[in-house]
């Protein structure tokens, strides 16, 4: 009897010994589920790098709604926004440049403001200049695979192009999502193509200041554009690429899908100026094996 009941005492310890490790089993789970939960709002502050979402998109459109930044429909309202004074010009200076893809090459004075103020930083931590690749893009004109909810239309957003992987990249995710975690720009880093987009959620009429980005930190030289066009697959700028010995192709030979803003993508020239270089409307329909002329420098 005394036997049955040591054997019976040695379960009820072996069971309550269980029962205490699967409850420290439970705790140590618990605290492994919430981990990740923790290290996302690390790198909310300080992502590695940028991840475009849902969420972001309807940021950025929410913003553009609330402080009532017309979308543009046409490159005719375009030029009216334009002549009035609420989009400027990209003209590019010693620190950033724009590729010969950017079909309209204007944005908001916010935006504006944004890609003066960042660029010399860029160059400094870079030792390249930042390049721009679109800007302000009428809803007529943009890409098939455009978001509906795109802010390009308004002119508050920018692309740029995405450095080749090192240093440079390094430093701009964490640039953009420093930037971000202040509420000055919403930032994605896109893949179809390769670039970053960069809306500027600052108010009509704003003046801010960046802060100091780079640290005192300077990267290597970044390559130069056309290897950074033929890494990224970026086809506009790989086509400019005559540009750099000054000798720029006279024609462009259409291929199966183009549209005259792909053709103007692709070569850095407007469309207006290629439809009125070969006497078509904008609107026309392009076959494949079609030779169009490229307007010069002064019809662009």
């Amino acid at each position: 009897m005394t036997h049955l009941t040591r054997a019976a005492q040695s379960q009820i310890g072996q069971g309550r010994a269980r029962l205490h490790a699967r409850t420290l089993a439970g705790i140590a789970a618990a605290l492994v589920i919430g981990a990740p939960n923790a290290g996302a709002q690390r790198r909310n502050k300080e992502p590695e790098d940028l991840h475009g979402s849902k969420a972001s998109v309807e940021r950025m459109y929410d913003f553009a709604v609330r402080h009532r930044y017309p979308f543009y429909l046409t490159p005719t309202n375009l030029d009216t926004a334009i002549a009035h004074g609420k989009l400027v010009a990209l003209t590019g200076d010693s620190t950033y440049e724009l590729t010969r893809g950017v079909g309209f090459s204007y944005a908001t004075r916010e935006a504006k403001q944004f890609i003066t103020s960042f660029a010399p930083q860029y160059l400094a931590a870079c030792g390249a200049p930042l390049t721009v690749t679109s800007a302000a893009r009428p809803m007529s004109r943009q890409p098939h695979n455009a978001n509906p909810h795109s802010v390009h239309p308004t002119g508050i957003a920018v692309d740029i192009r995405r450095p080749p992987a090192g240093p440079c990249l390094t430093w701009v995710r964490g640039a953009l999502a420093e930037l971000e975690t202040k509420g000055i720009v919403e930032a994605t880093e896109e893949h179809h193509p390769v670039h970053l987009h960069i809306a500027v959620l600052q108010p009509p009429g704003a003046r801010f200041a960046l802060p100091d980005l780079t640290h005192g930190v300077v990267v290597a030289r970044v390559a130069p554009p056309q290897a950074v066009a033929a890494s990224n697959g970026d086809v506009s700028v790989a086509a400019a690429a005559p540009h750099a010995t000054g000798v720029r192709p006279r024609t462009y030979q259409v291929r199966q899908g183009d549209t005259l803003w792909d053709v103007a993508q692709k070569t850095g020239v407007s469309v207006r100026a290629l439809a009125d270089a070969n006497h078509r409307s904008m609107t026309t329909t392009l076959q494949p094996g079609t030779v169009l002329r490229l307007p010069e420098a002064g019809e662009r």
